[in-house]
């Protein structure tokens, strides 16, 4: 899975390594976050990308501040489900 921002496209995955680094580095739990949270969203894909290039080998020297400044406010519904869709979708009750 990718995500593209400002023409560059990111490979994005959901590790547990990423959860770890996010919650560290926030201090919010994943689980407390929803798709109405513009200001955690992006920075969760952040460390979903950081793990994503670090998968493939790629090289990734952005911080969180830098990601964030690509990062434009119409691409927040694209952003959010990407978020979701690595994480496993909506489940529908």
């Amino acid at each position: 899975m990718t995500i593209t921002l400002e023409g560059k496209t990111f490979p994005v995955r959901a590790s547990m390594r990423a959860w770890k680094n996010f919650e560290k580095a926030t201090g919010c739990k994943v689980t407390g976050i929803d798709a109405d949270d513009v200001t955690k969203m992006p920075e969760l894909l952040f460390y979903f990308v950081q793990e994503g290039c670090l998968k493939q080998g790629m090289q990734f020297k952005m911080d969180v501040d830098e990601f964030l400044g690509m990062i434009e406010i119409t691409d927040l519904p694209s952003l959010v489900a990407v978020v979701e869709e690595a994480m496993g979708g909506q489940q529908e009750k």
